[in-house]
């Protein structure tokens, strides 16, 4: 039922393969996200834009994409238990159970090491609502997370996933989705509109 998925491959062990792919699925769904949300609102002429056709429903657009990216982040650089000794599906479970791949646990470190501000972001703002960083954030700031870092953490989760698949099946895999439908095609019917409402308005 998994065969046409992304990140499914026989060739890799059966006790990791669902794992695997699971988390193949998340790390694109990261990335597609995080490709939509520069291709919106990393150029200063879509924000122009965004400010004169639909303010409020952009700034909501944007928070909930952050906030779901960082959600995301968190699930992936979850550690193998949680606090309730639950197994999570997360990357440590993965590299956990791949101790024949020379060099995994470390590239696991630098994720994880990569996520800090993140875990922040999610365990004080998004995920919970820490009081004193709420009501005093001047005294409690939360650290800034730039591109850069995204890009990194990006980056990192897949490493460790192309790390795996190339051991077990001699491949590569990639993770952003070639679509209709994204970003720039939003842009352009925002545009056709605004122009239209400008010419006959």
């Amino acid at each position: 039922m998994y065969e046409d998925r992304f990140g499914y491959d026989p060739k890799v062990p059966e006790d990791i393969r669902l794992i695997f792919m699971w988390l193949c699925q998340d790390v694109s769904s990261l990335q597609n996200e995080w490709d939509f949300y520069l291709d919106l609102f990393d150029k200063e002429e879509n924000n122009e834009l965004f400010h004169e056709v639909a303010p409020m429903s952009f700034d909501i657009i944007e928070e909930v994409l952050r906030h779901d990216m960082i959600m995301s982040i968190g699930r992936l650089s979850d550690p193998k238990i949680s606090i309730k000794k639950k197994e999570n599906l997360s990357l440590a479970a993965l590299v956990e159970r791949c101790a024949d791949i020379h060099g995994l646990e470390l590239l696991l470190e630098k994720f994880q090491l990569s996520c800090l501000h993140t875990t922040q972001w999610r365990n004080k703002r998004v995920g919970h609502r820490d009081l004193y960083t709420t009501i005093s954030p001047s005294e409690h700031p939360l650290p800034k997370i730039d591109k850069q870092q995204l890009d990194q953490i990006l980056s990192e989760a897949s490493e460790i996933l192309k790390a795996v698949f190339l051991h077990y099946s001699r491949g590569d895999l990639y993770f952003h989705t070639i679509a209709p439908g994204k970003a720039d095609d939003l842009i352009f019917y925002l545009k056709s509109g605004r122009d239209f409402t400008r010419k006959n308005g």
